[in-house]
Order: C-alpha cells, then structure tokens, then sequence
C-alpha cells in the first residue's frame, strides 16, 4: 500500500516538473546583473572612460572558432545597461542583440512578454507572436537606448584594432520593476573578417542562431539583478513538486525499514 502511495506521489511530482516549460532555471546559465546607484554609462557604442563600466558584472564567452563575445551589466533604480563586447570583430557590419523574457515563464516559442532590441544600422524592437521563435517588430519605447560602435584602446579588450561594441540602456519599468529575474538571451552577426560569410553566435552558446531569430526561450539563460546571483528564484509549484518526490522517498525508506 505505501508503496503505491509513493510511487503516485513521484508520478504526480515528475509530471508538474515536466510541465513548467519555464522554469529549468537550475540548469541554466545566470548572468549577474549588480546594482551601482549613481551610474550612468554612455549609450554610444564604445568604450568612453575607463571607469564606465566599473563594477559591471563580466561574462566571457569563448566559441570553438576562436570569437570571443564579453557581456557586461549592472543596473541602478531606473535603468538596466547592458554591454556586447567582441574583441575579434573590427568591422561595423553586423547586428546585437539582447532579449528578456519579462514574465521569466519560458515556454517553446517567442511571446508577447518577450522583448528583443536589436542594433544594427539602425535600433529597432521586437516582441513575438506567441507561435514561432521569429521577432516581430514592434513599436520601439521612447526610453530605450542602444548603440553600436568601435572600442579603442580606453577598453581593457583592446590589443591592435579597435572592435565591436554595442551599448543598451532599458529601463526597469519596461521590463517589470517589481521583478528581480529575467530569462535573458543575447545573440550577434558579423561577416567575417577574411571573407564575406555571417557568422551568428549566442549566449547560451546554440549552434541554430540567426538573424531575428531566437533559441526556444525555455533554454534561455537568466538575468539576475538580485544581491544573491547564485540562487534562482523557484516557482511554488516547482518546490511542491521536489517536497513530493522527497516525501516519496521517506515513504519507500520507511516501508523497507519495516520489512525487517
């Protein structure tokens, strides 16, 4: 009999972690966004003092061809900036981009409540459409900045050539204030430096990047502005289901217990 109960308790917990498509965040990646007050970074595409970026958060992404991608974040009460740094890239060609999934609920293709910024030879904004992983454009907010440009030697990545920059200002209000966690995506473009090639590259690194095209949002990493960057945020129904399958395995322990 106990046995039976446990194994429905495991069943049950097992089933509701399948279905919450957003929110594996134990697997996913997280990028820590700290809080600085008194900040304000240009928003022009390039490194302008050596101090700008002071106390940002640094994510080094190295990619099995040798491109190297640098995020760096930090935030204030208002606003979350955001930097693209790829030191192997030196020509203004390409496209950046930075996607956070507001309600942080996953889910297999792009929604209302994902909001893409893209920056090319121009700055737009995306959403989704709730069926695809495809961005549609959207009108873009008045308070939303983003640049794209070259970093000379003001940035600690420098070596021979100024590279590829690309800045973000968005504010907190937009994305949801009330909110310490966002799925977080980045993806960029560039030709190539020897040929005429696009390559695409992402963070989470997925081989299926593309131009106005994301990995599924359940894959996403996370972005998190909380003081404790290391401890994801986990959804009720989440903790009930591990409290059930720790439960299960009491119930399976004790009955062995009894047989002797």
């Amino acid at each position: 009999m106990l046995k039976g109960i446990a194994a429905a308790l495991v069943s049950f917990s097992l089933a509701v972690l399948a279905g919450l498509p957003g929110h594996a965040y134990a697997q996913q990646p997280i990028l820590g966004i700290p809080l600085i007050e008194g900040i304000d970074p240009e928003i022009d595409g390039a490194w302008t003092s050596n101090a700008e970026w002071s106390g940002a958060s640094e994510t080094v992404v190295n990619y099995t061809d040798g491109s190297r991608l640098v995020i760096r974040g930090i935030h204030d009460a208002s606003f979350v900036y955001v930097m693209l740094e790829m030191p192997d890239d030196y020509v203004v060609d390409g496209h950046g981009a930075i996607c956070f999934d507001t309600q942080a609920d996953g889910g297999p293709s792009l929604g209302m409540d994902d909001y893409c910024f893209v920056v090319g030879s121009s700055f737009r904004e995306y959403h989704g459409d709730g069926r695809t992983t495809l961005m549609q454009q959207a009108p873009l907010d008045q308070f939303v900045v983003g640049q794209r440009g070259l970093s000379d030697s003001i940035s600690p990545l420098y070596s021979s050539k100024p590279h590829m920059t690309y800045e973000f200002k968005i504010p907190l209000d937009y994305l949801g204030s009330d909110k310490t966690q966002y799925g977080f995506y980045v993806s960029f473009d560039t030709r190539g430096q020897t040929n005429n090639y696009t390559y695409y590259y992402s963070w989470p690194d997925y081989k299926s990047a593309e131009y106005l095209r994301v990995a599924s949002p359940r894959s996403w990493g996370i972005a998190s502005l909380s003081s404790d960057a290391s401890v994801p945020e986990f959804p009720l129904p989440l903790i009930g289901a591990l409290a059930g399958i720790v439960g299960a395995v009491a119930v399976l322990s004790r009955t062995k217990l009894m047989k002797f």
